[in-house]
């Protein structure tokens, strides 16, 4: 199988898998939401419909299917485990299907999901969850809080469980496992605090998905050329630069996708992704960066994160983006202009750190 062929193919998959099969579905979705009454007041007041955050289900069906459907070819083709046959089943080109934490984004959507429908604004951030949870009562943020942390916890020792090898010794593997579980879990609450505005929390995920994507693909690939070596024997091309490239292109096409699937409802204040949509986010990004960074790295974010998501326990981040010129510039980019009649009326789903 030539490169060209392997490059098309996976390139062809995971933009009709990860954008195009989740844009369709949006597309018919939404017009089926606007007659719901699951609704919100956003920022302004307007009353606009939830449900976005769906998309990302929508997704991850999506990928498990066309995994599935490359493994069926795979077999029924009985392909020689040479050359880019091998590059294209079984190397990083197939990470955008196989390398999303499918599990991770279904949890984050349903309790997200729960919380905008049956979340009160009466609790909120992490001092009103745990102070209810002590109290012997359990708000919906509080559930989301322990869910999205208890599986988040689990990708992460699969993470800290792959690093380990017999130099490391067992407080390491323990140091990353808490590191990796902080930085999966945080990152799905700062997204949330991001979805005040419209557009705000699409644009945050992206910024980070440019970055998480190719770091992720780089580390991957480094496992498979080693795995690549090891069968010399079947002649296997060796995995070069051209391949990293289009395998984090690929993962960029996946990451995006959703993100291009709701823009213009969200953009245009039609729908909102809600903590469904903005936790399962945070979650993705999270997980791609603390399964890819270096432990002195990964330190690193889980602190920042901390300390983000423990600043906004006392500071608006809405507040600080109007303040700075550049931040606000690009925080306006596609939205619809703001009403000075209206102004910030009505209180955002998203409004809850928990």
């Amino acid at each position: 199988m030539s490169a060209v062929v392997a490059y098309g193919t996976a390139v062809a998959v995971c933009v009709f898998a990860g954008w195009l099969v989740p844009a369709a579905v949006m597309r018919g979705l939404a017009l089926s939401l606007r007659g719901t009454r699951l609704s919100a007041t956003n920022y302004r007041g307007r009353d606009v419909y939830l449900g976005l955050g769906l998309v990302w289900i929508v997704w991850a069906v999506s990928l498990m299917v066309a995994s599935t459907a490359f493994d069926m070819v795979g077999s029924l083709l009985a392909l020689d485990p040479a050359g880019y046959a091998v590059a294209l089943f079984e190397g990083p080109l197939t990470l955008p299907l196989y390398g999303v934490p499918l599990m991770l984004v279904a949890v984050s959507v349903i309790l997200g999901f729960v919380d905008d429908a049956f979340g009160s604004a009466g609790d909120k951030g992490f001092r009103g969850h745990l102070s209810a949870l002590a109290s012997g009562r359990l708000t919906t943020g509080g559930l989301k809080l322990l869910g999205i942390g208890a599986v988040a916890a689990v990708y992460a020792w699969h993470i800290a469980d792959g690093r380990s090898d017999p130099s490391s010794g067992t407080l390491e593997t323990l140091g990353v496992w808490v590191l990796a579980t902080l930085t999966i879990a945080l990152s799905a609450n700062l997204l949330n605090l991001m979805d005040l505005r419209p557009g705000r929390a699409l644009k945050t995920y992206t910024m980070l998905a440019v970055i998480a994507a190719p770091l992720f693909v780089i580390d991957a690939s480094r496992a498979f050329a080693a795995y690549a070596a090891s069968l010399a024997e079947m002649a296997v091309v060796p995995w070069g630069d051209a391949d990293t490239t289009v395998a984090a292109l690929c993962m960029l096409v996946v990451l995006l996708g959703p993100v291009a699937a709701v823009w213009r409802f969200d953009l245009g204040e039609q729908g909102m992704l809600g903590d469904a949509g903005s936790n399962a986010m945070g979650a993705i990004v999270g997980y791609l960066l603390a399964a890819s960074l270096p432990t002195a790295w990964l330190a690193g974010v889980a602190v920042a994160l901390l300390a983000l998501n423990l600043l906004s326990e006392r500071v608006s981040f809405s507040a600080a983006i109007e303040r700075i010129a550049p931040l606000r510039a690009l925080d306006m980019l596609g939205r619809l202009p703001d009403d000075p009649q209206t102004g910030d009326a009505g209180r955002e789903i998203g409004d809850d750190t928990g």
